[in-house]
C-alpha cells in the first residue's frame, strides 16, 4: 500500500511539472507574440511553481536514477528559463523583429522539447514502478482467495477430530465463517465475518479481514489515480487547443499591420527608389525582403494552425489527379532547376483533399528545394499496399539528412541549415506530420546525405467499395 501512495504521489508531481512547463512555454510566447506585460505574470508563477514541484518531488524520489533525471529537467528548464526565454522577453522588449529571429533559430524549442523527452522517461519509469507495486498487491489478493477455501477446511477437519459435540456447537459458525471468506474472496470487502467462538478460525478471520481491507484501500487509491491521470490528459488538451487557438488568432492578427508596412515599404521603394542615397535604398530593400519572409511565416503559422484544428474529412481523393496539380504548379521551379518528377501508379483513397495536398506539396517542394549542387532534381512519387493501409512516397536524389535529424525535422521551426540557405520557414514538415496524423497515419523518412531522401506517409486503406488504384501516371519535366 504504501508503495503504491508513494509512486501515485510522484507521478501527480511530475504531471505537476509537466503542467508547469506548458504554462511557462505559453505565457512566455504570449509575451513574445504580443509584447503585452500581462503574459509576465503567468510566467513567473509558473516558475515558482516548478521550483517547488522540484523540492517536493526531490525529497520522494524513489531511486537516485530518478533523482538524476530531475536534476537535469531541472538544470535544463532553469537554462532556458535564464537564457533563451530571457533574451527572447528581452528582444521582444525592443522589437518583435528581433524575437522572432531568436524565436526562429529554434534553441528555446529543443531545449523544451529535450525537457519534455525526460519528462516522458520519468513517467514511464513511474508508470513501472506503479504496475509492479500493483501486481504485488494483486498477487496477494489471488493469495487470499486460494488461501481462504484451504484454511476453512482445515479448521473444519480441526473441529470435526475434536469431537462431535463440538462440531454440533460450531458448524453452524463454521459455515458461515466460509460464507464470509468467500465473499471477501469474491471482492465484498464490507461483509464482516461471524464469530464461531473458536479462537484460531476468529484470529484466522481477522487475519482475513485485514487483507481485505488492504486490498479494498489499493484499489480505491488506484481509481483514483486514474482518475487524476484523466484529469490532467483533458487539462493539458485544453492548453494545447487554447495554445493552439492563440496561435492562429495572434498570426491572424499581425497579417494587417504587415500590410500596411510592405505596402508602405513599396510604395517608398517606387516613389524615392535612386533620389536617396546608395545605403538608403539598400535599407528599403532589407525592409522588403524582412516584410516578405515574416509575411511567409504567418502564412505557415495559419497553416499549421488550420491543419492541427480541422474537423475530419472524409471523402475520395484521387491522389495521382492531385500530384499531377501539385507538379503543375511548380512547374515554374521544376524548369528553373531542370528537375525530372516521376508519378507512378497511385491510388484514391479517402481522407482531406485539402490536407493531402499540403502534405504532397511541401514534400514535392523540399525535393526540388534541398538539391544537389552537382546535378539535376530527380523526384519520384510511388505508392504501394501494406498491412491494410498505403504508403505513399518521395523520392529525391537531393543533399540527404544526417540519421541523427530524422525525428529533429518534423517539429515546428526546425531548421538544419541557415536562414540564407534555403529560402522558408522551417514549417512545411511540422504540418505534414500533423496532417498525416489527421488521417489516422503517420510520417517518416528514410536517407544518406549526399545520396538523397525518401519522405513516407501512411494512410488508411480506403473501406470496401472505394474506387481502385488509378493507373499509372508518367510525368516528366526538364
Amino acid at each position: 500500500m504504501q508503495e503504491v501512495t508513494g509512486s501515485q504521489t510522484r507521478l501527480g508531481l511530475i504531471r505537476s511539472l509537466e503542467s508547469d512547463i506548458v504554462n511557462l512555454e505559453n505565457s512566455q510566447r504570449g509575451f513574445v507574440i504580443t509584447g503585452d506585460d500581462s503574459y509576465l505574470e503567468p510566467y513567473a508563477r509558473a516558475r515558482a511553481s516548478f521550483t517547488r514541484d522540484v523540492g517536493r518531488l526531490r525529497g520522494q524520489a524513489a531511486t537516485a536514477r530518478q533523482l538524476g533525471n530531475l536534476e537535469s529537467l531541472n538544470a535544463e528548464v532553469q537554462a532556458w528559463a535564464t537564457g533563451t526565454a530571457a533574451q527572447e522577453i528581452a528582444a521582444r522588449r525592443r522589437s518583435l523583429a528581433g524575437a522572432a529571429a531568436l524565436v526562429a533559430e529554434g534553441s528555446g524549442r529543443r531545449q523544451l522539447a529535450q525537457a519534455r523527452e525526460r519528462l516522458g522517461v520519468m513517467v514511464e519509469n513511474e508508470n513501472r514502478r506503479l504496475a509492479a507495486a500493483l501486481d504485488r498487491s494483486r498477487r496477494t489478493l489471488r493469495a487470499v482467495q486460494w488461501g481462504a477455501p484451504v484454511g476453512a477446511l482445515l479448521c473444519a477437519a480441526l473441529l470435526v477430530w475434536a469431537s462431535r459435540r463440538s462440531a454440533r456447537t460450531v458448524s453452524r459458525g463454521v459455515q458461515d465463517f466460509t460464507r464470509g471468506v468467500e465473499a471477501l474472496a469474491a471482492g465484498h470487502y464490507g461483509r464482516p465475518l461471524t464469530r464461531t467462538g473458536v479462537r484460531e478460525l476468529d484470529v484466522l478471520g481477522g487475519q482475513f479481514v485485514g487483507m481485505a481491507q488492504a486490498v479494498q484501500e489499493r484499489e480505491r487509491a488506484l481509481a483514483e489515480a486514474g482518475e487524476a491521470l484523466r484529469e490532467s490528459n483533458v487539462n493539458l488538451s485544453r492548453s494545447n487547443r487554447e495554445l493552439e487557438r492563440f496561435a492562429y488568432v495572434a498570426s491572424h492578427d499581425l497579417q494587417e499591420p504587415l500590410r500596411t508596412i510592405g505596402s508602405y515599404t513599396e510604395l517608398l521603394a517606387r516613389r524615392y527608389g535612386g533620389q536617396l542615397d546608395a545605403r538608403a535604398d539598400q535599407y528599403i530593400a532589407f525592409t522588403i525582403s524582412a516584410t516578405q519572409r515574416l509575411k511567409n511565416l504567418i502564412q505557415d503559422l495559419l497553416a499549421f494552425s488550420r491543419v492541427r484544428s480541422a474537423k475530419p474529412v472524409r471523402a475520395p481523393v484521387d491522389l495521382a489527379e492531385l500530384s499531377a496539380q501539385i507538379v503543375g504548379d511548380l512547374e515554374t521551379k521544376v524548369a528553373e532547376t531542370g528537375a525530372v518528377v516521376e508519378l507512378g501508379p497511385l491510388p484514391t483513397v479517402q481522407g482531406s483533399a485539402e490536407l493531402l495536398r499540403h502534405m504532397l506539396q511541401n514534400l514535392l517542394t523540399n525535393a526540388l528545394k534541398f538539391r544537389a549542387p552537382d546535378r539535376a532534381p530527380h523526384v519520384r512519387v510511388r505508392a504501394r499496399r501494406e498491412a491494410g493501409r498505403w504508403v505513399v512516397s518521395v523520392a529525391d536524389n537531393g543533399i540527404g539528412i544526417e540519421p541523427q535529424y530524422f525525428g529533429r525535422i518534423f517539429g515546428v521551426f526546425e531548421r538544419l541549415h541557415a536562414n540564407d540557405a534555403y529560402e522558408g520557414s522551417g514549417i512545411g514538415l511540422a504540418v505534414t506530420r500533423s496532417a498525416a496524423e489527421h488521417h489516422g497515419g503517420e510520417v517518416w523518412v528514410d536517407s544518406v546525405p549526399g545520396e538523397g531522401s525518401i519522405f513516407s506517409f501512411s494512410l488508411p486503406d480506403a473501406p470496401s467499395g472505394a474506387a481502385p488504384p488509378s493507373g499509372d501516371l508518367p510525368h516528366e519535366s526538364h
